[in-house]
């Protein structure tokens, strides 16, 4: 049986749509804004969120605001099993378990995970980690990355070099500009006194985000 273009599945936290990304994506577009159509005003004011594997971030955005047309509103953080075609493992790290993700993220490419995430690799631009604990990047970032996200304020960031495009913990995010991208040594950001700060293992310097 061919797999459906756009599906939409019900959960407790909203509406997951799936794509088949094997599928042109104009033809995508179409299915949805016809699937949207036909149920106009059913789903008005659900949450929800986009998954399907190679889609980029432009992508993503042009299927959201399909969706918003309709009264949907956009919520990247309810999860679904990810499609993406990066290898995965699951280890468990000493004292807690971890999501070990080996190879680099790339643009329009998402891990979701309750829990901590450690990979091993690059995470580029257009690329989103989100976590309910820790992140561990063994490499360099330049994409979105949430950790702690369900109000989690003991989760933390780190990579060998960070140069993240948005980075936030527990709600909150901090200024592109307060990272410090020049670093040559690791980086971690964690939270103190309602704000992200930033810890050199070198140097065991702080660099506060404000």
């Amino acid at each position: 049986m061919p797999r459906e273009l756009v599906s939409i599945k019900g959960t407790r936290e909203g509406l997951v749509i799936l794509l088949d990304s094997t599928r042109e994506f104009e033809d995508i577009k179409l299915h949805l804004k016809r699937k949207m159509e036909s149920s106009r005003g059913f789903f008005r004011g659900a949450r929800f969120a986009v998954y399907g594997q190679a889609i980029t971030g432009r992508q993503r955005s042009e299927l959201e605001n399909i969706c918003r047309q309709y009264g949907l509103i956009p919520s990247p953080e309810i999860s679904w099993p990810l499609e993406k075609k990066v290898e995965q493992i699951k280890t468990v790290l000493p004292g807690e378990p971890a999501r070990l993700v080996q190879g680099t993220l790339r643009s329009g490419q998402e891990i979701r995970h309750q829990g901590n995430v450690v990979i091993i690799g690059n995470i580029h631009p257009g690329a989103r980690v989100v976590a309910t604990g820790s992140v561990i990047i063994m490499g360099c970032c330049r994409g979105t990355v949430q950790a702690g996200a369900e109000g989690n304020t003991a989760a933390t960031i780190t990579a060998l070099k960070l140069q993240a495009a948005c980075l936030s913990i527990a709600g909150i995010t901090a200024s592109p500009a307060a990272i410090p991208r020049s670093s040559l040594f690791p980086i971690t950001a964690r939270l103190k006194g309602g704000r992200i700060i930033f810890d050199s293992y070198r140097h065991k310097a702080i660099y506060p985000a404000f």
